[in-house]
């Protein structure tokens, strides 16, 4: 799987290409670190399906804490892929060390429609 840093996030952004960041850990682990980004669970995503089919040009990147290859990156990963999304990457080092300890808790995790929520 493919990573991006918060460098290549934010210079996605700069050039006005979209990107879906999703944090995929579960709800009670997102409610305790909110860094943005839509909050689906890792296992909720095909049941997220009509919501996420009209970003699937966008590049995707799933989120979780642990700083790479973990089961639920993995598992968004092929959710996605299976929808049709062609760019899909893993946030590198993680929320945390990749994230929040780069660009602070103020800026969060970039939606491409941030009025929609789940």
């Amino acid at each position: 799987m493919k990573t991006i840093d918060f460098n290549e996030i934010l210079g996605l952004i700069q050039a006005g290409q979209p990107v879906l960041c999703i944090d995929v850990r579960e709800a009670y682990r997102q409610a305790s670190m909110d860094a943005g980004g839509w909050k689906i669970p890792y296992n909720e995503i095909s049941r997220h399906a009509e919501l996420l089919l009209p970003f699937r040009d966008c590049v995707a990147v799933v989120c979780c804490l642990r700083p790479l290859g973990s089961q639920r990156t993995v598992i968004a990963f092929g959710a996605l892929r299976k929808l049709g999304f062609t760019d899909v990457r893993e946030l590198k080092n993680g929320i945390y060390q990749g994230w929040i300890q780069k660009v602070g808790r103020i800026v969060k995790l970039p939606v491409v429609a941030q009025s929609v929520g789940i």
